[in-house]
């Protein structure tokens, strides 16, 4: 006859451990995804100033948000047009590659194509 006692307990450790596991990945993946909106909202912030601050101002405080969240971006990786319509512009992209451990990585692409309109006056 077989013996069920200990079933459910071996159960419940198969859900636990599981549970740890999902765990684990969520936090791996969503840091690149925040680094992801954080940038997004600072090219949506620089193009709200691009009527009043100069492309190098623009470009420069780019690279300084990029640097803080620690992108693998570099200032030939990002196209920053002043067309001839009075709009602006930025274009970049980016990939990060997030090591879940004993072998397994996974390489996440983020690309963000801004542009403003004309500003009215």
């Amino acid at each position: 006859m077989l013996n069920n006692r200990g079933g459910g307990k071996a159960a419940t450790l198969l859900y636990i451990l599981i549970g740890i596991v999902a765990i684990y990945a969520i936090v791996k993946t969503v840091p690149p995804y925040m680094h992801y909106y954080a940038l997004d909202d600072e090219v949506a912030q620089q193009l709200s100033l691009s009527t009043i601050d100069s492309d190098d101002v623009i470009i420069g405080d780019l690279m300084k948000k990029i640097d803080d969240l620690g992108l693998p971006i570099q200032r030939n990786d990002i196209s920053f047009i002043r067309n001839s319509d009075g709009s602006v512009e930025i274009k970049l992209s980016w990939s990060e590659e997030v090591d879940y451990g004993y072998g397994i990585k996974r390489k996440f692409s983020f690309a963000i194509d801004s542009r403003n309109s004309k500003m009215q006056r």
